[in-house]
């Protein structure tokens, strides 16, 4: 909070001395606290590199540990920082700000003179931002100053996720835009199994790989195989039979509590090997989880998946949820080892049960099924002729 507070304070001073000439060609792009390069931010801002010569991207990076990587990786002069007079002056000289969560400066009527949009992080299975249950009233007139005032438009994939929408940001409904994730773009693209290939050679023996992303939970521990009966032994076994293996990715801070879980079998996709799940989620034949909002990219894909909600009471109660779970997780939910290996067998053997249920739900939150940036930027162009009219 403390580094917000600054960012503040810095920016209002900057405002104050400093008349920025706004320019229609830079675009800002920011995310997690403008310390991540990630989420949608992360795929639109490679999309304009590539695909956008007039357009003069910056992304704002205030772990220089980080921002050396993506320099190093990117060219120098795409990353920037707001830690100081010259980086808070570029982002103000920009005609748009896109971010996936938060905002590269925070202050009072940003909004006004430029296109700020929230592209956001994933479909909003659980309650988000306003509709949190930990959210007082001093964070929500906080969050609807700094946040919700600024903000042109909020991203979204389905129509029917508008008033949800809506409601989490305390916007008018005309700010909700239909326009898709560009993180989403990836999946319509050709496999990427080199990525996984460069930890673990071996991959192209298995017939069949399995991506297994449960959720991290502040207040305890995962359950990774929540079960009574279950038996590493017998799941290497059935695994073996099947040809198959699982590839377990986890938060970073969960990495210490799959050791006793990992083998030949089943092995561990951790933050060095992979960074970003997206560009390898095509990869899998099969997604386990239980409430991560992955499963909802997943159903682009149309392939099964398993879900192991074992603490689903808790969970629900102290996060919320937007939606009755088990009415939008079309996927099998073993409660032992039995029921978790037969439900794989049924999978194997192309037993689909679940394939017109997906593809129900598939309709309820993914109404963009294709590549969405290069829209989006077409939208906002037109939105910046709009404004240059006036």
């Amino acid at each position: 909070m403390m580094d917000k507070i600054l960012n503040l304070i810095k920016t209002q001073i900057c405002r104050i001395i400093f008349n920025c000439k706004i320019e229609d060609n830079i675009w800002i792009f920011s995310s997690t606290n403008n310390r991540k390069f990630n989420y949608n931010s992360k795929y639109m801002f490679e999309y304009i590199l590539s695909n956008e010569p007039e357009i003069k991207p910056y992304y704002v990076i205030n772990d220089d540990i980080l921002k050396k990587q993506m320099q190093e990786k990117y060219g120098d002069e795409y990353f920037i920082n707001t830690k100081n007079a010259k980086g808070i002056l570029k982002v103000l000289s920009a005609r748009v700000w896109l971010t996936s969560a938060g905002l590269p400066l925070y202050g009072f009527g940003l909004g006004k003179r430029r296109i700020i949009v929230n592209l956001w992080h994933g479909v909003p299975l659980k309650k988000i931002a306003l509709m949190e249950n930990n959210y007082g009233i001093i964070k929500k007139i906080y969050f609807k100053k700094i946040f919700s005032d600024n903000y042109r438009y909020i991203l979204t994939t389905s129509n029917k996720l508008t008033t949800i929408m809506k409601n989490s940001f305390g916007v008018n409904e005309n700010k909700i835009k239909v326009w898709g994730q560009p993180r989403n773009d990836v999946l319509f693209k050709g496999q990427n199994k080199k990525i996984i290939q460069s930890s673990y050679p071996d991959i192209n023996k298995y017939e069949r790989i399995i991506l297994y992303a449960p959720t991290y939970r502040e207040y305890k521990n995962t359950m990774l195989f929540p079960f009574d009966d279950y038996s590493k032994n017998q799941l290497n076994m059935f695994l073996q039979d099947k040809k198959a293996i699982i590839f377990i990715k986890t938060h970073i801070d969960e990495t210490a509590n799959t050791s006793e879980y990992i083998d030949d079998r089943v092995r561990l996709l951790n933050e060095d090997m992979i960074e970003d799940i997206m560009v390898v989620l095509n990869t899998f034949d099969v997604l386990i989880t239980d409430y991560s909002s992955i499963y909802i990219d997943y159903l682009l894909l149309e392939r099964p998946m398993i879900f192991l909600p074992y603490d689903k009471d808790e969970y629900l109660t102290k996060r919320g949820m937007n939606f009755e779970y088990d009415k939008v997780t079309p996927g099998y939910k073993p409660k032992s080892m039995k029921e978790f290996l037969e439900s794989l067998n049924m999978i194997f053997e192309n037993e689909d049960i679940f394939e017109k249920e997906r593809k129900s739900i598939n309709s309820l939150f993914n109404d963009i099924k294709e590549p969405c940036s290069a829209k989006i930027c077409s939208y906002i162009k037109h939105d910046i002729c709009e404004l240059k009219s006036k």
